[in-house]
């Protein structure tokens, strides 16, 4: 009878999500001492961490290959890869990657609802193996020999649209697990997975990419890895700690636990009548998109992540491409070398998310610290356009600084912001919220991220690019910059006066203290 309801339940759409295989034989074989909740955690945040960074490894694969399908039209020995190597080929590569871009940032808001109502282990198994699927497909071009652009922009499409799978799933149940008080810290380091999948794409494919006879194995590489681990997802992931019999994490933050503690003693009670209470994710229902944008913060960190994403895509997208354009010293490098070259710029990224959420953590002010980190990559931009050719020491020590400013805020507002502006007090903190509005606020910044590729290969122009080529394009970006910052002001002030108050509650707190010592110095 329990099975047939448990079955009416998962066919009726609630989120219905069986303990995996794999950790039911794991339980039977630990005995009398099952794994607590720690050791269930740290799994948790290693296999999220390892599926986002197989999103991103096979993300990075069209970047990695570019240079090589444009070929150089001044040099017969390198011919590219038809129809990319004529002299539109940059503006023909910047269609491929508004197509994945735009097809992600419209399928993201479709997926993110869809999580919401159905199990995540099974929607990221099959995400993953969709996106591994397509990324196959698309490699497979080499192979067969197709030149036709419509392949390659379809293909581009539907790998766009599988690749919108990962972000709000993984999101939420990383929410589902962490308490938000750690949620800066714990997320910025789990968020590194974005440059570790950056790093392992140009690695990965970049060991084939020099060659039109083997870029094709640049994306099949990294797709049969993903797919691996889709296996292991399937087997080994569980979604919530309810579904391991563990109460779930504590979804509220120092302010919020200052101010309840402050009504209690006004009101005469040690706590509120509806505090305390575990609340079951399965059993509240998926909100509507409309009210999951109305939610206090979520427009506007949304239309700042706009301007972020749009300048870190940009990177993502371009600067193999723009290192393998320029002298550095005075000397040129191919792709496979200016790949190796720019994943310096997500081991920059690495240590400015963990910085990131160290001080959101620390503070309690996310928009305070994106402001601050978002004008600080302005001048940077520029110091990287002019400076960065002048010595690869230059190159790498700049990018390294400009990556750890530039990511930072982008993976705060992805990871911490989402999950708390996800599981804030207006909707009891429900994990159904979760897919939801991650997938509004990376689904918004994404259009930003299909933006910046596009105006890039616009703004280059035809023919072989140049540095001066990109004069116009580090003006874009510093202005993205700065325009992302202005977008978070009004949070900034709330910030503010939220120290303030903060104050004012300490204040109240300590004054409390003290009535209650003199109380008691009375009673004796």
């Amino acid at each position: 009878y329990n099975e047939y309801k448990s079955y009416l339940r998962m066919v009726g759409g609630i989120r219905y999500d069986p303990l995996p295989l794999g950790i039911r034989c794991l339980k039977r074989c630990s005995g009398s001492k099952p794994p607590n909740n720690n050791i269930y955690k740290g799994w948790i945040l290693i296999l999220t961490f390892l599926i986002y960074m197989t999103y991103h490894m096979n993300r990075k694969c069209p970047s990695v290959v570019k240079k090589t399908l444009h070929g150089n039209t001044s040099n017969d020995n390198d011919t590219g890869w038809y129809p990319f190597n004529k002299e539109d080929g940059n503006k023909l590569l910047g269609y491929l990657d508004t197509a994945l871009l735009l097809s992600y940032a419209i399928a993201i808001f479709f997926w993110g609802h869809v999580a919401d109502g159905v199990s995540l282990r099974y929607f990221l198994t099959a995400g993953m193996l969709a996106t591994s699927v397509s990324g196959i497909l698309y490699g497979m071009a080499q192979f067969w020999n197709i030149h036709e652009l419509a392949y390659f922009v379809i293909m581009m499409m539907v790998v766009g649209t599988f690749q919108a799978t990962g972000w709000p799933a993984v999101v939420a149940v990383v929410g589902n697990w962490v308490s938000k008080g750690s949620r800066g810290l714990v997320m910025g380091v789990w968020n590194s997975h974005t440059s570790v999948g950056n790093i392992l794409g140009n690695i990965i494919a970049g060991t084939e990419s020099n060659s039109v006879d083997t870029w094709g194995l640049s994306f099949v590489y990294p797709a049969i890895i993903m797919a691996l681990l889709a296996v292991v997802v399937f087997f080994f992931l569980p979604t919530t700690p309810q579904s391991v019999n563990l109460p779930p994490p504590n979804q509220t933050s120092k302010d919020e636990d200052e101010e309840r503690l402050i009504r209690s003693i006004q009101v005469g009670n040690e706590s509120d009548d509806d505090d305390g209470e575990d609340v079951d994710p399965n059993s509240i229902p998926a909100i509507g998109f409309g009210k999951a944008l109305m939610l206090p913060g979520v427009l506007e960190f949304s239309f700042s992540l706009f301007f972020a994403k749009l300048v870190c895509y940009t990177f993502l997208f371009c600067l193999p491409q723009y290192i393998a354009a320029i002298e550095i010293g005075g000397k040129q490098y191919k792709s496979d070398k200016a790949s190796d070259v720019s994943s310096f710029y997500d081991i920059g990224g690495i240590i400015g998310s963990i910085v990131c959420g160290i001080l959101a953590d620390k503070t309690g002010c996310n928009a305070i610290v994106c402001i601050i980190f978002q004008i600080a990559s302005v001048p940077l931009l520029l110091l990287y356009y002019i400076y960065g050719g002048t010595s690869m020491a230059a190159q790498i020590g700049v990018m390294c600084v400009l990556g750890f400013f530039s990511n930072g805020p982008y993976a705060l507002i992805t990871t911490a912001v989402s999950a708390d502006l996800g599981t804030q007090e207006a909707i009891r903190g429900s994990a159904q919220a979760l897919a939801t509005v991650s997938a509004i606020i990376d689904g918004i910044g994404s259009v930003g991220a299909t933006i910046g590729p596009y105006l890039t290969s616009s703004l280059i122009g035809d023919g072989d690019a140049s540095h001066s080529s990109y004069k116009y394009v580090f003006t874009m970006l510093m202005a993205a910059s700065f325009v992302s910052a202005l977008c978070l002001v009004r949070l900034f002030i709330k910030d503010v006066r939220q120290i303030r108050a903060r104050r004012d509650r300490r204040d109240i707190l300590t004054a409390a203290h003290i009535n209650e010592s003199d109380e008691r110095l009375l009673q004796s």
